[in-house]
């Protein structure tokens, strides 16, 4: 039996880059207030025009996975609930036993949508595009998005991206509890210098991220808190206070992959720009870009680094792409 089926992946990443992506960053992208938020896509969504993922791509990937994948994550370039094909993405999901999750702007976010993501999807993330102006949020777009997922019985996350712009805001938020009400959860995302990223945003283990992470352990707080694995190096500093049962280690190419709109596979999102470790499915399978020499390579990269480690097994040694970000 192969390693993908034994591993019996969790979630398999997908990223539906959404139609006319140009046309709809401009939106949000070029108004600036996404980039005043501090989220600086990853995918450099702000001149990619690449084509939105086929229904028939779609439904080919997502039958590869019945019985052997639980979620599937839907996001990209742009938001995947305006996919011309977003009602029989979600449908088409479900028909394979398979939960869609996805993560959107929340821009011109309608009630049909709302509707499909409260019948279809186990959750729903935002990603934060507000920021705090005289104790104002800047974007009350993003803030209405998620009061209406609330009211329509939606479980709602917010995304929160932490650099080194963001975490004095985060601290504030965390202190003074600024959050919108009735959420599950807030999950923060560690920022990578990918994309529109810069390395100079990237955060540092200083006073401020000690604070941000005493206030995250050691106070209440009316929802629940989480982090992406990129923050995995940076918890393992912290195994007085947190459970290393509760902590997952990077997930790319063990129980994830990552699958762009145009039907390539990555062990990891975050290697959207580069593809180093890019494998093409059709010819592939899923199953033969799992076994991949490429994955395999990914798997086995970074190892040395953390060879003297006695953690190195709880977060599988850090960032196999080298993005600079473990913060151990």
């Amino acid at each position: 039996v192969r390693r993908f089926l034994l591993m019996c992946i969790v979630y398999l990443i997908f990223w539906i880059l959404c139609p006319t992506i140009c046309e709809h960053y401009s939106i949000s992208g070029k108004t600036g207030i996404c980039k005043n938020a501090g989220i600086d896509c990853y995918q450099n969504a702000i001149s990619s025009c690449k084509p939105d993922m086929s229904l028939d791509g779609y439904e080919w990937i997502v039958s590869q996975c019945k019985d052997k994948v639980f979620q599937v994550a839907l996001g990209g370039a742009g938001d995947p609930n305006k996919h011309k094909d977003f009602a029989d993405i979600l449908e088409v999901t479900r028909y394979n036993e398979i939960i869609p999750n996805l993560t959107t702007s929340g821009y011109l976010l309608s009630d049909e949508e709302i509707n499909l993501i409260k019948k279809y999807c186990g959750a729903v993330a935002v990603s934060y595009y507000s920021r705090l102006e005289r104790d104002k949020e800047s974007n009350y777009i993003t803030c209405e998005a998620i009061e209406r997922l609330i009211k329509a019985g939606c479980i709602t996350n917010i995304h929160f991206i932490i650099s080194d712009k963001t975490i004095e805001e985060a601290i504030y938020r965390l202190e003074n509890n600024i959050w919108s009400k009735g959420i599950s959860a807030i999950i923060f995302i560690l920022y990578k210098p990918v994309g529109l990223g810069v390395e100079e945003k990237t955060v540092k283990v200083d006073d401020r991220f000690k604070k941000f992470m005493n206030l995250v352990l050691n106070n209440k707080y009316p929802f629940k808190i989480g982090f992406d694995t990129c923050f995995t190096p940076a918890l393992c500093n912290y195994e007085e206070k947190i459970s290393f049962q509760s902590i997952d280690a990077c997930e790319a190419a063990r129980f994830s992959m990552y699958i762009d709109s145009e039907l390539a596979a990555y062990p990891c999102s975050f290697d959207n720009q580069t593809g180093q470790y890019k494998v093409e499915l059709k010819p592939a399978s899923i199953q033969e870009a799992w076994d991949s020499e490429m994955f395999e390579k990914f798997r086995s990269n970074n190892k040395e680094k953390c060879a003297s480690c006695d953690k190195g097994n709880i977060c599988n040694s850090g960032c196999h792409l080298g993005l600079g970000i473990d913060l151990c």
